[in-house]
Formats: structure tokens, sequence, C-alpha cells
């Protein structure tokens, strides 16, 4: 409790008495408060029932508010003042025989002006961080109120905010720009606001009164932002009585107005990741202008997903990335492609091709092969295989001979089964029709078949520089021998027939047996070798669908982990 004694007289004029932080008489201190909060002022509750609290003659009564922002108080046995955490009410402090307490910033001293001996209370309300400083009325008509809140946080950053009008039901807010519409003319509201930051920590509750006008006029109610794209943004008006609105008016960063017959507006040509400060309004058939409702929007940052790949590179070995370019550590074992590889035992590229959000399926989980410049025109497109095989299939449907271009596996299991019957046809337009290379050198002897070299030299017999190859036009095909080499780095010079030795850092490596693309034929036996098989002998291996993407799929969200797949915006 804090004491003072007054002893005035009668005759005696008003004189201003320091109420100390102890017993005194008529003594003069300064008192140590929490200074950050000198400027800060507060208009919490109007209305407390003194009835309920215990007084004494002579007797200054201290109250801290329980819970920033409640409005709740409680009785202290503190008999300093507050150095922290609490800042004064002077709202509700006071005195009941009238005299009149205030708190001096300059001098940090609570004050009292009195000329009769007095019964005062001094309340103190919880500060948490989260204030509201201000709040101000930037529009008044008939039937709308706009407020303006000033609130901070010494936490992070104000999220929501709540306001209630005549002790209704609070509301939320997004915006610190408030606007009450269907109001009554000439009526006085009282609006409490409080704010809420990203700790979902509370502000003071900040009351204040506001009188309607007579004059309703046009009114935007709402404007909702129907569609944003990363070039466009298209809005949808809302206005109190529409049927009366005759024009809207729209503009963006301050440029001129565009005059409108539609409530629903579309700004185009804009540019990506990019906030942009809007401004309307309408006008009704009595040639009436409401007020100017402002809002920002922001367009959407495209990133496409070869972009978001290529830009986790930063050198070789980095998030399991290769840049096959020819030079460097790796420069003469590399492809020399310009591609972009990924290699190792089990590097980030799952990718959940057929699920924009949620778990992915076991059928819509695919990895990145990686992604490649086959124009060599700056485009890059991300070659995907299925993360597990589809089945045993025979390369022909018959015992007769046949290239790739007229088998089965071909055209019926992989470019009609699978990508029409399997594939949701959603995401069909989403892969490119690839020009698959199909037939590798065979001026090379029997002796030099491709399962004798290493990835490099592979690579340039089946579609590099020693390469006369077949074309074939389809979207969906098989991997490459030389994309089977996608162990780590330390193998890149291990022949196809001695791969089993790289199985265990080697991410492709299924364990069974499995076709690739290049005839006459080469599989990926069991063992993690490369073999050649005769297709007419009808054996049945593994098919993994292998595909590239268009170039202008986006990158949505994902880590690449198995459990954290990438996903594309569908």
């Amino acid at each position: 409790m804090l004491f003072v004694f007054f002893f005035l007289s009668e005759v005696m004029k008003k004189k201003l008495l320091l109420i100390s932080s102890v017993l005194l008489t008529l003594s003069l201190v300064n008192i140590i408060f929490f200074n950050s909060m000198d400027n800060k002022e507060n208009n919490i509750i109007k209305n407390v029932n003194k009835d309920n609290q215990i007084l004494k003659e002579n007797m200054i009564t201290m109250m801290y508010e329980t819970e920033a922002g409640s409005g709740n108080y409680e009785l202290t046995q503190d008999t300093t003042w507050p150095e922290s955490d609490y800042v004064f009410n002077s709202e509700l402090s006071g005195c009941e025989n009238g005299g009149e307490l205030s708190w001096n910033s300059t001098n940090r001293t609570v004050n009292l002006l009195t000329n009769t001996p007095d019964r005062c209370f001094v309340y103190f309300d919880k500060y948490s961080g989260v204030w509201i400083d201000n709040v101000e009325i930037s529009e008044i008509t008939g039937n709308k109120i706009t407020l303006n809140v000033n609130a901070t946080s010494d936490n992070g950053t104000i999220t929501t905010y709540y306001y209630s009008i005549n002790n209704s039901q609070y509301m939320e807010s997004s915006s610190n720009i408030i606007q009450i519409t269907d109001l009554n003319k000439v009526t006085e509201y009282n609006i409490k606001v409080y704010a809420v930051d990203n700790t979902n920590t509370r502000s003071n509750i900040y009351t204040i009164d506001a009188t309607t006008t007579a004059d309703s006029g046009p009114s935007i109610n709402f404007v909702l932002v129907s569609n944003v794209s990363e070039n466009s943004i298209t809005l949808n008006v809302s206005a109190v009585n529409p049927s009366t609105i005759t024009k809207y008016y729209y503009s963006i960063n301050n440029n001129a107005y565009t005059e409108s017959a539609n409530s629903v507006f579309t700004f185009t040509g804009l540019n990506q990741n990019t906030t942009y400060n809007i401004s309307i309004y309408i006008e009704d058939n009595q040639g009436q202008q409401s007020s100017i409702y402002s809002m920002q929007i922001s367009t959407i940052n495209k990133v496409l997903l070869a972009d978001y790949i290529k830009g986790l590179y930063t050198s070789d070995g980095t998030n399991g990335l290769y840049y096959h370019d020819g030079s460097g550590t790796y420069g003469s074992m590399e492809a020399e492609d310009n591609s972009y590889r990924y290699a190792g035992a089990n590097p980030n590229n799952y990718i959940c091709f057929g699920a924009a959000s949620g778990s992915c399926s076991s059928d819509n989980l695919y990895r990145i092969i990686g992604i490649f410049d086959d124009n060599s025109d700056g485009i890059y497109n991300l070659k995907l295989i299925k993360n597990t095989s589809i089945g045993n299939y025979v390369w022909c449907s018959s015992s007769s001979t046949c290239l790739w271009n007229s088998s089965s596996l071909n055209n019926t299991v992989l470019n009609q089964n699978f990508l029409y019957n399997t594939l949701d046809s959603s995401l069909i337009d989403f892969i490119t029709s690839n020009l698959w290379k199909t037939e590798w050198n065979r001026g090379v002897s029997d002796d030099m078949r491709l399962y004798y070299y290493d990835a490099k030299n592979a690579y340039e017999y089946e579609l590099g520089y020693y390469a006369n190859p077949s074309i074939n036009v389809a979207k969906i095909g098989l991997m490459y021998l030389s994309d089977y080499y996608g162990a780590s780095a330390s193998c890149w010079s291990t022949a196809g027939q001695s791969y089993s030795s790289c199985r265990s850092v080697n991410w492709l490596d299924l364990g069974v047996d499995e076709w690739t693309i290049t005839p006459d034929t080469f599989y990926i036996s069991s063992n993690g070798n490369v073999y050649s098989s005769n297709y007419q002998d009808n054996y049945e291996y593994a098919a993994r669908p292998t595909f590239y993407l268009n170039s202008n799929v986006e990158y949505s969200s994902g880590t690449g982990t198995q459990s954290d797949p990438y996903r594309i915006k569908i």
C-alpha cells in the first residue's frame, strides 16, 4: 500500500503534491518508473466498481492489471512503484473526492492535484511487449467508420487486429486499417481495439468513441482479391447498395484512375514478386463519390522448377548435383553436355508428380535424374524417373526382331497404358514430347560393347560425339544407359560390367533386372552390372517410366527428401 497524509487548510489554495513510493509528509520525491513507456497513453476501461475496493482514510491503493489487455486488476501489496512490465493508466487512476492524478514523464513522478483530503487509486497496466499507441478515425460517414490502428510489438510483428462495437463480440482484421460498415446514421459507437503479434501476445485494449454523420453516400464495403498471379491481380469490389453504383475507379501505384462500369477489374502486365499499392473509389447514380479504399497486394513469385534445382548447385557435389561441363575435378569423366545430374547413394531428388500437397503416394513418387539443355538454348528440362518399377515386360510382344520404335514396351506399355491409363489426365500436359535417341553407334566392334565402358565413354557412343542414333518422338521412355551411371564420382571410371561394386553409392540401382532404352539390348542386372540381351529371347525385365517435364513447370514447395518431396504447381 502507498500511504499519503494530507495536512491541508480549508483556506489553502490547490497545491500540487507528489505521491512517493513510501510514507511521506509533503515531501517531493522523483519516482523511478518504466521509462521506455513514458509516452504510452491508454484508453482501456473507463468504469471500475470502486465499491468492491477496501478503502481507508488517507490511503493510496495501487492496482496491477492481471494480464495484458484483460482489463482485470488486482490489489497489490507492493510499497514501491513498479520499475518494469507495467504502465501508468491515467484513465483509471483517480481520487474519490475530485483529486486529479497524472504521470509526469519528465520528472518521472505521479502528481496529485487536490485541495481536500482524498482517497486515491493508482492503476498500472500490464505491458507484454505489444502496445496500441493510438487509434485514429480516418473516415466517418453515415454508415461507416474507418480506423487507423498504430500498434507496435517488441516481440516481432503485429499479425491480427480485433475490434468490438458497443461491447459486441470481437471481430478480426488482418489490416491495421479497419473499416466498420453497415452502421446507423448519427449514432455514437463505443469501439474497443486490441492487437496480437506473431508470438500470440495480446496488447492493451484501446477504447475510442465515434459518431456517424447524417450523410451516408456511396461506400465500398470490402474488396475481394479473387485472383493473383505472377503478372496480374483481379479485384472484386463489394459496395453498399451496389444497385446505385454506376462507376468504379481503379488506380495502381498512384497512376491515373481507370474508369469502369464493372465491379470486377484485373490489372495486367505486372512484375512478379512485387507489392503494389491499389486505390479504388466508386460513384453512384447521383454523382456522389465514395472515399478512397486503399490496399496493398503482392504478385506471386514465379519460380521455374528447373531454375530452382539449378540454383541448388554451387559446386560439384553440393546437394548431390554435378555440372557436366568437362572442366574441374571430374572434367575428364563428365558427359560434357552441360547437364546438372544427381549422383550418390541417396540424394534429395524426390519429387511428387501428381499431388500438390498432402501425402504423396508411391504411385506419384519420382526422382530427378537431372536437368538438361538438349538444344543448348538456355532452356532446361527436368528428367524424371519413377521411383519404382511398374512391372516386368518383354521388349517385343513377339519373338520377331524389333527396334525401340516398334517395340511393344514403347508403344503399348509406356506410351499407351501408362501414359493414358495410369497417369492422371491433368498431368499429361506437363510432360514434353521428347526426341529419344534409341540406337547406339553400331560401328563399335563387339569387343568394344558399351558395358565395357565407363560413364563418359558410354555416353559418347550412346548420345554424344560418336553416336549415330535413331530418333523416336514420344512422351515416355526409359533411362539411358549413361543415366544409370549415377553413382558417386568415385565410380565414374568404373566400367558397366563391374558396376556391382558401386551399388551402395548408386541411387538408381533397384536390385532387379531392368531395361534401359539403349538397344542392343542393354539392361541392368539385379547385381548392379550392365549387360546386353537379345530381345528375341522374350526376357521380361522391369520397366521404370522416364520422361522430361516442360520447361515452364513451376516449383511450389518441398526440399527433395522422400518425406518432403518437391511439389509442382498443378
